[in-house]
């Protein structure tokens, strides 16, 4: 199928009474029928055949269900009685035919005919009724039928496919998790990007929408074959990202990246990021790896982290160990050793020592698994925080090492006080329903920021050099 920049969109399904005078094909009388509507926008693309691919086969066979799309796109799909589960399963196909219109150019019929299909509704995030699609669900779809051709044991149908409940349901949550990772990165609502863009007049967003189709397939293609390969994985993904959209605060240039993480049920990980070419498929270069291996005793949590990322000429490294109790209320240390190497194993082979050591000691509060409030006094090399002898001891240190820390450092969140450090944050949050988090943290150099983020996987950032100051429009200056 030739993928093109359209958009299917405002699909709703529901029952009206079946009456006469349809143009879709298919159709039984006496019964009620299942209405699809929506919109087909590359432009609004008018003339279009939208059907029920009933047995998958890619093509408009007499029994399938039709209609043409009209003014602003519009389509209505009847479905009669004996399709309508079906409806649920199997794809729908739009061909667009030459000499149909296209209302950014209604003068100039399209010239070459072309295929869209929109993924069937377990194929998609919402649960609602009335839902929009556009290039991110359809390209993927290319992938999923894929998986269903090489996980269902018959021919592809709406009876395999109902058969099938647990891939199905493997299916719809890999792409919702893609779909709140693309929230996440871009800071754009689903809906945004499946939205009518013409009517909503959004043409960032819509841009947005275009550049990141590429990567959408091999996101998911990656994913499947990433849980294939760690099947015992608690979080496996990979994600492949324009760098010129993305919302956090990395430098990324306007390239593409492949974002790789694995993370097992004992909380190790390792997370990669490389630069790709244009077409996805030569990697230029790492840009950051990261690797993190965890273990508990003695009613100590211990990590060992390893990072890397991609600096002036060189690598920057941080190896760091994370020491600290298990408790509600947790104190502990983090030891952290700096400097500049030529691989991944340069950075993962260096030792940490005294003379430098950057260490910080660490408060936490806990209410359940919740993570509410956070101190961290940062000391560098030559600035001793008292808790030097605590370094390199991972192998034996025990809870009553760690349990002073608390008592050293005032853990009020809205104390300034900086116990000698040379730098130190504090941080609280809030978790609810939407906003889901409100993390707000304020520094030894006066700065405040509170990072809200939403359950749709967007977020706002505010700045300011006071609580009472914080604000979107201070983070610019």
């Amino acid at each position: 199928m030739n993928m093109r920049k359209l958009v299917l969109c405002g699909l709703v399904s529901g029952l009206v009474g079946c009456g006469g005078g349809s143009d879709s094909g298919g159709n039984e009388g006496g019964a009620s029928v299942t209405n699809l509507s929506g919109k087909v926008i590359d432009g609004y693309v008018i003339g279009a055949t939208v059907y029920l691919d009933v047995n998958f086969n890619n093509q408009l066979d007499n029994n399938e269900p039709r209609v043409v799309t009209q003014e602003q796109g519009d389509f209505n799909l009847e479905v009669p009685p004996v399709y309508r589960e079906c409806s649920k399963y199997v794809p729908i196909v739009v061909d667009v035919p030459q000499g149909a219109i296209d209302t950014d150019f209604p003068d100039t019929p399209i010239e070459e005919a072309y295929t869209m299909v929109i993924a069937p509704k377990y194929a998609q995030s919402t649960d609602s009724d009335l839902y929009n699609l556009t290039p991110l669900t359809s390209v993927v779809w290319n992938e999923v039928e894929k998986e269903l051709y090489e996980n269902v044991s018959t021919e592809l149908s709406c009876e395999s496919i109902l058969q099938e409940q647990e891939l199905r349901e493997d299916i719809a949550q890999r792409l919702a998790e893609q779909e709140v990772r693309i929230a996440r990165r871009y800071n754009i609502t689903v809906e945004e990007l499946y939205g009518d863009y013409i009517d909503s007049g959004n043409n960032e967003v819509h841009q947005i929408a275009q550049d990141i189709v590429p990567g959408l397939q091999k996101s998911y293609s990656d994913t499947r074959q990433l849980h294939s390969q760690y099947p015992q994985a608690n979080l496996a993904w990979v994600e492949y990202f324009l760098g010129k959209w993305d919302s956090s605060n990395n430098s990324y240039d306007n390239a593409w990246y492949r974002y790789q993480f694995v993370q097992m049920s004992n909380g190790n990980f390792e997370s990669q990021t490389n630069e790709m070419s244009n077409d996805l498929t030569t990697v230029i270069g790492l840009y950051d790896k990261s690797s993190m291996m965890t273990t508990v005793r003695d009613g100590v949590n211990i990590e060992q982290v390893v990072s890397m990322g991609k600096g002036t000429n060189q690598y920057d490294c941080s190896v760091s160990e994370w020491l600290e109790t298990t408790v509600q209320l947790s104190s502990g240390v983090r030891n952290t050793v700096y400097g500049n190497v030529g691989d991944w194993s340069d950075c993962s082979n260096t030792v940490l020592a005294n003379s430098y050591t950057t260490q910080a000691l660490v408060t936490k509060d806990y209410l359940g698994q919740d993570l509410i409030s956070y101190s961290e006094h940062t000391y560098e090399p030559g600035n001793d925080s008292g808790f030097s002898h605590l370094v390199g001891v991972t192998d034996t240190v025990v809870a009553s090492d760690l349990t002073p820390v608390r008592s050293a450092v005032n853990t009020d969140f809205y104390s300034e006080e900086s116990h000698g450090a040379d730098f130190w944050n504090r941080t609280k949050n809030e978790f609810g329903d939407d906003p889901s988090q409100i993390m707000t943290s304020h520094t030894s150099d006066g700065k405040w920021k509170r990072i809200i983020n939403y359950k749709n996987g967007t977020h706002k950032t505010e700045c300011g050099a006071s609580e009472a100051d914080l604000s979107e429009a201070n983070c610019l200056n």
